[in-house]
Order: structure tokens, then sequence, then C-alpha cells
């Protein structure tokens, strides 16, 4: 995997071109509490040769294999950073819609994540009962050229369409999801999830688009 840059945004892990510098996504710029999320770890950069699998996994019929090993990076990436774990109290992933072709991606993801973590260590949401489901379908806004406020309106209708299950009231939450590209729907979602109460949400993903992209 392409790993991030020596110097990247600490809110939305984009590259930099030198400590310090100003990250040139928007959302960076906003309050924690507009933001509705504090950070987003990503494992690596959206560039080859993750790209690809991911994408293949995503869309393409008979790649549900590469879930195995999504799964296992993740809780890979949580035994490397106990540090930022350890305020955690639960573990859920973005839900995709329940018809969703060829697989809900998130959902297989988190079930092998669960999986793999065989000695609970994680407070990983247990696949069975999730936290966080998603109701029905809505417009996509993935792909190149596809602009901020086209992004964020997908993302608001995505977020109308989740069902919270269970209280999140006064928990640390880190949401789960496979690619970061503006942080829109990390937006959306964070707020759905601290309206009802939850503490902080962070975010992870396995890749992070960069910038031109």
């Amino acid at each position: 995997m392409r790993p991030l840059a020596e110097h990247h945004c600490g809110i939305c892990s984009q590259s930099l071109s030198a400590a310090g510098a100003e990250c040139g996504n928007p959302i960076c710029n906003w309050s924690p509490e507009r933001r509705c999320f504090t950070r987003v770890d990503a494992l690596a950069l959206f560039a080859h040769p993750l790209k690809g699998p991911v994408k293949a996994f995503k869309y393409d019929e008979g790649k549900q294999g590469w879930a195995v090993i999504f799964g296992r990076l993740i809780v890979g990436w949580m035994n490397d950073h106990a540090e930022k774990m350890a305020s955690i109290d639960l573990v859920i992933g973005n839900p995709s819609a329940p018809d969703r072709k060829p697989l809900q991606h998130i959902e297989t993801i988190m079930l092998v994540a669960h999986s793999e973590d065989a000695t609970d260590r994680w407070p990983i949401a247990a696949p069975g009962n999730p936290a966080l489901i998603k109701l029905r379908e809505t417009p996509k806004s993935a792909g190149g050229g596809v602009r901020w406020g086209e992004k964020m309106d997908a993302a608001r209708a995505h977020a109308a369409a989740l069902h919270l299950r269970q209280s999140v009231r006064g928990k640390r939450i880190l949401l789960f999801d496979d690619v970061f590209t503006t942080g829109a729907t990390f937006h959306t979602v964070g707020k759905l999830l601290t309206e009802a109460g939850a503490a902080e949400v962070r975010g992870l993903v396995l890749a992070r688009v960069p910038f031109g992209s």
C-alpha cells in the first residue's frame, strides 16, 4: 500500500507540502463542533496498489474475498494504535443499503473485522446487532469531478436514510468507511451521532483520496 505522506493533515490525513502547512480540504477549517467529527485516520492513500482492489470489491461480482484482507487490515491498525483506541467505546461501520449490489461492502468488512478480533479486544459492534443501519438506497456522489455541494447533498440524503438502533449517549465512537474524499459523509453521519448524544466521533478508512484524483 502507498503510505500517507510524511506530512499530512491531522484531521483528514491529506498530504501536505510541509509540516504545519494548511490543509486545502474545506471541512478541516471548520470547528470540531461544526464538523461533527474530530479526525479521520487512513491506513493508506487511495492509489495503486490498493485502489484497484477496493474498487473491485465494491463494484464487481466475485471479489468478496477482499473483505478478508480489509477486515484484517482494520484490526491490525487497531492493534498497532492501541493508544488511539483506548478511549473508543464503540466501533461501527458507515452503513450501506440493504439491497446494495453486489454486496453490502462495509457490513462485509466489519463482519470479518469482528471475527478477526477473536479476543474481543476492541469494541466492534456485533454484526448481528448493528448499532446503525441504512433503510434505503440514496443517490451516490462517488467519482472524480463531483462538486462539493453535490457531495454534501448526497451525504445528507445518506444520513437521512440511517436508523440508530441503540443508544450512543456519552460514547466515543469510531466510524469506519472504505474511502475518504471530502469528509461530507463523516460530517453528516457524525452530526446524526452527536445529536443522539455521542461524546465524540472519530473516523477510520482504508484509503484517503489524494487531492486531484
